[in-house]
């Protein structure tokens, strides 16, 4: 009778009804300011400011998307673009946002959403920063469109 009410239990919480990205994290995409197409940089390497524990999100890697963890602790997130571009120096993108926890189901438990409230960028590389949702959910989409 207990292993009957424990194999219940366990199957009642399991993540089959959760479907989709379980964490609101945005994802950025590359783009081409004169075209307005989307692109690959090539060699970039990517560092989160003040982020807990390793903060290198890329390497000197091609990349056309990349994700930017944001942190909940505080009210912006600021990354350091280096395009490793003889002569230029690296862009610094500081995303500012509201930090509001969601109970998504109970299948899917809890999660933060990013209300955002604008960015700042330095323009040694980057000639502008474009956010095209003002709520960043799990939704797996873009959410900041980065021009260079």
């Amino acid at each position: 009778m207990l292993a009957l009410i424990a194999a219940i239990v366990a199957t009642s919480c399991s993540n089959d009804g959760c479907i989709g990205n379980g964490s609101s994290i945005p994802l950025v995409a590359f783009y081409d300011y004169q075209t307005g197409e989307q692109g690959r940089v090539l060699g970039i390497t990517v560092k989160g400011i003040g982020a807990p524990g390793d903060s290198l999100l890329a390497d000197s890697t091609d990349v056309q998307q990349l994700y930017l963890p944001l942190q909940v602790s505080t009210s912006s997130s600021s990354f350091v673009f280096d395009f490793n571009i003889e002569g230029r120096e690296p862009d610094t993108l500081t995303l500012n946002y509201e930090a509001v926890p969601y109970f998504l189901s109970n299948e899917c438990g809890a999660m933060y959403l990013f209300n955002m409230k604008g960015s700042t960028v330095t323009h040694h590389v980057i000639d502008s920063v474009a956010l095209p949702y003002p709520v960043i959910n799990n939704e797996d989409k873009i959410t900041i469109k980065i021009y260079i």
